[in-house]
């Protein structure tokens, strides 16, 4: 499959390893296009606030993949996200995007992490960009087949962790062990993201990984 990922950091790096591992045609789109990629992946310098070179490398793509920040450009990640979106729909590629765990909730029948009192202010900004992405996807038009994969609570490049191989998936809440801790590294979520590229199983929906 030909797929571009936009966002070349923490995750989206491990994302576009991963397919390029898999014998998939990976770009991955960056501000400076100087990720550190395998030599299979295409890194090209753009922005996701060009529409016109979004509309250009996502031209015949079978998936679109966004692993932005939560302000990519300048623009929110809801606006970056909707400008993929329509390019998605142009070449009829699917949608994939890097969700937040804050948007769901830690144990199932709860509120979202982030509307809950315990919620850290400090990360307020961060769970309101997730949510209006996620709003954003499910007003996508109906030909849009897009996908939201939640990663673990405990998620991010101050927790890497370890190559294992296997996850856990939930579609009531965050996936959590024995001790009510949701964990996950981020080789293993890039191998559940490539997973659902390959088989789909998601549609229009979110899904959360964990150990």
């Amino acid at each position: 499959m030909k797929i571009v990922v936009f966002g070349a950091g923490f995750v989206g790096g491990a994302i576009a390893r991963e397919l390029a591992a898999r014998g998939h045609d990976v770009t991955a789109v960056s501000r400076s296009g100087s990720a550190d990629m395998p030599e299979p992946v295409r890194s090209v310098a753009g922005s996701v606030g060009e529409p016109a070179f979004v509309r250009s490398v996502t031209s015949g793509a079978d998936v679109v993949v966004s692993a932005l920040p939560a302000r990519a450009d300048g623009a929110s990640l809801a606006a970056g996200v909707t400008t993929l979106m329509h390019a998605a729909e142009a070449s009829g590629a699917r949608l994939g995007v890097v969700g937040g765990a804050s948007v769901i909730p830690v144990f199932e029948g709860q509120p979202a992490q982030g509307d809950t009192p315990e919620f850290p202010e400090r990360f307020a900004a961060l769970h309101h960009a997730h949510q209006e992405t996620l709003d954003t996807l499910r007003l996508a038009p109906a030909d849009v087949d897009w996908f939201y994969l939640i990663p673990a609570g405990e998620f991010g490049a101050y927790n890497p962790g370890t190559r294992t191989g296997r996850y856990r998936k939930s579609t009531v809440a965050q996936v959590t062990n024995a001790e009510g801790r949701s964990l996950l590294g981020v080789d293993d979520y890039a191998i559940g993201f490539a997973d659902e590229v390959e088989a789909p199983h998601t549609r229009r929906a979110w899904l959360a990984i964990g150990y």
